[in-house]
């Protein structure tokens, strides 16, 4: 019974430390993702935050969650397009966008443009495409932790 003890003592150390190293490596490879979008920490309750994100994702593209389908491209639409589409995602986060003029519009541009992965109610397919319903989105979530 002792042999038993010494011999799993080091294997549970082993894969202690082997599942830390896999959770830092990952939250690593999500900072590196954004870091060329210059937003370290987001306020999951400020709208435009909000906003400035999904703008950035739209205009830079994304590749934060390494889905096996191709990243997010980047230049999709026209940063104006990208703008109001961020205005019409806003609404769909409960916040009051910048531009409420724009929400109407944000709206045929975002299902002109997304809902070809991400769906007609913008939920995605989990592990394929991220839900843009989710309060807060993901990515905002990830890097609101900082």
């Amino acid at each position: 019974m002792q042999r038993l003890l010494l011999l799993l003592i080091p294997l549970l150390l082993f894969l202690a430390t082997y599942l830390f190293k896999e959770k830092k490596t990952e939250v690593a490879i999500l900072q590196k993702d954004h870091s060329t979008h210059n937003i370290q920490k987001i306020d999951p309750h400020c709208a435009p935050c909000f906003e400035k994100y999904v703008e950035d994702v739209i205009n830079k593209g994304s590749n934060i969650f390494h889905y096996p389908t191709s990243p997010m491209p980047a230049g999709t639409v026209t940063p104006k397009e990208a703008k109001k589409i961020a205005a019409f995602m806003a609404t769909l986060q409960g916040f009051k966008p910048s531009h409420p003029e724009w929400v109407k519009e944000g709206k045929y541009l975002f299902y002109g443009n997304c809902t070809g992965c991400h769906s007609n109610e913008g939920k995605g397919k989990k592990g394929y495409f991220p839900d843009l319903t989710r309060k807060p989105l993901k990515g905002i979530e990830i890097l609101s932790k900082g």
